[in-house]
């Protein structure tokens, strides 16, 4: 991993990060296709693994997955269910170069994304390849610390994020979107939120940690971290499973003319 590229950061962890990592409420989906043309055509951009790209096409839309990591794309398009390959095109880009043509799509996604974004390059990028009225789709699953468990999650997160700051790797962590930043390309529209807690075993636990690309590599730090969360399962494990309480924020924007 190049701690200078934060396109290298994610490079080693797609198998934790397809396993592990949280999906999104369908009420979610659901609103980012509603009253977009059928079927709704819509660019996935850091598409990651393809949580949220399936998610889109099981919903009826054509999707373009755009992600830059060869990793994550290729465990994408091996995860991909059979049904739905004719629904889903996986591509090498970037937000800022997605090689996708002026106006030829119905919605931008980013899911757990934009914040890695180069934000101005991006949203022009997003603008030229929307079509007229074309929305912009902002999404995050958003931890939100209530239970004891879920404090001594976000403490093991503010350690591993100041050791990642540390060693020189960049930190892009607001979950977010100053509405002005879209402005002149897009007009912003309404936020929505919804509760979407991950109900982990001791497994999805350790594996959602180590999927972090703030996490630490070296095995000192690691081994400590991951008994700390091993110690507070065991402490708050109900049936075997902790919640880690969590919330889908979605922003949705309209493509200026």
């Amino acid at each position: 991993m190049n701690s200078s590229d934060p396109l290298t950061y994610f490079t080693g962890l797609a198998d934790r990060y397809a396993t592990n990592r949280p999906s999104y409420p369908a009420q979610a989906v659901e609103t980012i296709l509603r009253g977009l043309p059928e079927p709704a055509r819509v660019a996935d951009v850091g598409c990651g693994t393809g949580i949220a790209t399936v998610l889109l096409a099981t919903a009826g839309a054509q999707v373009i997955g755009i992600e830059p990591n060869d990793e994550m794309r290729e465990r994408a398009v091996d995860d991909l269910p059979p049904a739905l390959r004719d629904r889903v095109n996986f591509r090498k880009g970037t937000a800022e170069s997605t090689g996708l043509a002026s106006g030829s799509i119905s919605a931008v996604l980013c899911a757990q994304s934009f914040h890695w974004f180069e934000l101005e390059p991006a949203l022009a990028e997003f603008h030229r390849i929307l079509a007229s009225g074309g929305r912009l789709a902002l999404m995050w699953n958003v931890r939100v610390p209530v239970s004891a468990f879920d404090q001594v999650y976000a403490e093991c997160v503010d350690e591993a994020q100041a050791k990642a700051k540390e060693e020189g790797r960049l930190l892009r962590r607001n979950f977010g979107v100053d509405r002005a930043h879209l402005e002149p390309r897009f007009q912003a529209g309404d936020v929505y939120r919804w509760p979407n807690p991950q109900t982990c075993d001791l497994s999805t636990v350790l594996g959602k940690a180590t999927s972090a690309s703030y996490f630490p590599r070296d095995s000192g730090t690691v081994n400590r971290l991951l008994q700390r969360l091993t110690d507070a399962f065991h402490t708050n494990a109900s049936d075997g499973v902790v919640s880690i309480n969590q919330e889908c924020r979605l922003t949705l924007a309209t493509r200026a003319d």
